[in-house]
């Protein structure tokens, strides 16, 4: 009899729960498409945000890549990243940068040219990508990465994403 009543409760919640993930990814959208820099401001509060579909997403499959940031990528060597709208927060060389919300939810993205011209990237700029995950070297002056501003970010993550120069959108 307990269990009866607890089925029409967790039904309740679940469509409580669903409508509310509509209306915050509604909203998030719209504050993305009018405003770009409002979405990279968001996630900079100290309080985790979902990034909707259509802008800022950064997966690893279909796991969110933002949390994971602040910690060890190496688990994840290998996988294909997926980004969408994705924020370039900071140039490191001609064919790398850093993608993210900001300065703290940021990873190194390097693009592999293929003997190409590498593409005028600025910071804000939004990107979309295809890419993988591969182990960082022990030092990143190869990949442009500075000592001071971005070689303890690239050392405690152990990972960046290489991104093949036809899988890169720029928007």
């Amino acid at each position: 009899m307990t269990l009866a009543r607890l089925s029409p409760l967790v039904l309740i919640a679940l469509i409580a729960a669903s409508c509310g993930d509509k209306d915050k990814s509604s909203n998030q959208t719209t504050t993305t498409t009018t405003t770009p820099a409002t979405s990279v401001a968001g996630g900079t509060n100290g309080r985790p945000t979902t990034p909707s579909s259509a802008g800022n997403r950064l997966a690893v499959g279909k796991r969110d890549l933002y949390p994971l940031l602040a910690g060890s990528l190496a688990r994840y060597v290998s996988k294909p990243v997926r980004a969408t709208s994705a924020t370039v927060v900071q140039l490191a060389g001609i064919d790398s940068f850093w993608a993210g919300r900001s300065q703290n939810q940021k990873v190194l993205v390097k693009i592999d040219l293929g003997g190409r011209r590498p593409p005028k990237l600025h910071e804000g700029q939004q990107v979309s990508f295809v890419g993988r995950l591969v182990k960082a070297p022990k030092q990143g002056g190869s990949l442009g990465v500075k000592g001071s501003t971005g070689q303890p970010v690239l050392t405690s993550q152990g990972a960046y994403i290489v991104v093949p120069f036809n899988k890169l959108q720029l928007q």
